[in-house]
C-alpha cells in the first residue's frame, strides 16, 4: 500500500511546486539585463494600462523602469496612440537616466519618423539639453572655470543644436532659455580660444598668439574675453614690432572700454568671475502631453 501511494505523493508534491513557480511569473522582477523577455504580468497588460505605468515610473525618477516600460510599448503597441508618446517620454528618460547616447539617438529617430508633431520643438531642445549636460559634466560651463583641459566639442554641439530650434522655431517656448545657454556655450568656447592664446604667449610665439588673438576677435565678438584679448593682440603685436598695428589696437581698446588693457594676470585669469555672465536656468522638463492619462501630470513631462 505504501509503495502503491509514494509515486502518487510526489506527482502532488510536484505540482504544488510548479503551480508556486508559475505563480511567482507574475511578479515583476527587477530587469535584468541577460534577458530579454518582458515579464507575464507586463505582456497581459493593455497599451493604456503600461503607458499609465510607465508615466508613474517617470514622475517618480525611477528612469530606468520607465524606460523599460516604455520601451514595452513600442515592442508591444508600435501602432497604439501611445507609441508614438511613448517614444518622446523616453527621449527624457534616458536623457535623465544619463544615457546620453541612447538619448540622441531616440530624438533623432523621433525627428525623422514625426517631423510634424506638435511637440517637435520640445525634441530639438531636448538635443541641446543633452549636448549641454555632456558639456558641462564637471561643471566646466562656470565661466571661471580652468581651461587648461576643457574639451569644446560638447560645448559646440550643443551651441548648434540650440541653434537649430532658434532658426526652425525662433517663437518657440524653449527659445529664450536656448538662447541664454547659447550665450554661455559661445563664452566658454572663446575662453578656451584665448587659453590657447595664453599658451603661445608664455611660449614667445608671438605670430601664433596673434593669429588666434585675430581669430577670436572676428568670431567672438560680444564675448567677456573681448578685452584680455585686445591686450594680448597688442603685446603680441610689439613683441613683434608691429608698432602701428599695436597703437592701432591699443586705440581701439581705448574707444571701447575706456582704459588700457593688460593681458590676464592672478586675479584675472581663467579663474576669474565676470560678472556680465551668470548660469542661466535649467529647465527640466515642460510641455503639455499628447495623450491624457489619469495618473500623469501636466506639468512633469513632455
Amino acid at each position: 500500500m505504501i509503495a502503491i501511494r509514494l509515486p502518487a505523493l510526489l506527482l502532488v508534491g510536484a505540482s504544488l511546486v510548479l503551480g508556486g513557480c508559475a505563480s511567482d511569473d507574475d511578479a515583476l522582477a527587477p530587469a535584468n539585463p541577460f534577458r530579454d523577455e518582458l515579464p507575464k504580468r507586463l505582456l497581459r497588460l493593455q497599451a493604456d494600462q503600461v503607458y499609465r505605468m510607465a508615466r508613474r515610473s517617470l514622475d517618480a525618477a525611477d528612469y530606468d523602469g520607465a524606460i523599460g516600460q516604455y520601451r514595452a510599448i513600442l515592442l508591444r503597441f508600435p501602432f497604439s496612440q501611445y507609441a508614438t508618446q511613448a517614444q518622446l517620454e523616453l527621449i527624457y528618460a534616458n536623457y535623465k537616466a544619463y544615457a546620453p547616447d541612447s538619448a540622441l539617438a531616440d530624438a533623432d529617430r523621433f525627428l525623422r519618423e514625426h517631423p510634424r508633431h506638435p511637440q517637435i520643438e520640445y525634441v530639438y531642445y531636448l538635443r541641446g539639453l543633452i549636448h549641454y549636460s555632456r558639456a558641462n559634466a564637471d561643471g566646466d560651463l562656470l565661466p571661471w572655470s580652468d581651461s587648461h583641459s576643457y574639451d569644446p566639442t560638447y560645448a559646440r554641439r550643443a551651441f548648434d543644436a540650440f541653434g537649430q530650434l532658434i532658426q526652425r522655431y525662433p517663437d518657440s517656448r524653449y527659445a529664450p532659455d536656448a538662447r541664454q545657454r547659447m550665450v554661455l556655450l559661445r563664452d566658454r568656447v572663446a575662453q578656451h580660444e584665448l587659453e590657447i592664446a595664453r599658451y603661445y604667449m608664455k611660449r614667445k610665439a608671438y605670430v601664433a598668439a596673434s593669429r588666434r588673438a585675430e581669430d577670436i576677435l572676428e568670431r567672438f565678438q560680444g564675448t567677456s574675453v573681448i578685452p584680455e584679448t585686445l591686450g594680448m593682440l597688442e603685446s603680441a603685436y610689439r613683441s613683434l614690432e608691429l608698432t602701428e598695428l599695436a597703437e592701432a589696437t591699443a586705440s581701439l581698446a581705448q574707444a571701447n572700454y575706456g582704459a588700457p588693457v593688460t593681458p590676464a594676470t592672478e586675479t584675472s585669469g581663467p579663474h576669474a568671475k565676470p560678472e556680465q555672465l551668470s548660469l542661466p536656468p535649467v529647465i527640466d522638463r515642460t510641455g503639455p502631453e499628447t495623450v491624457t492619462s489619469d495618473d500623469a501630470s501636466e506639468d512633469s513631462a513632455p
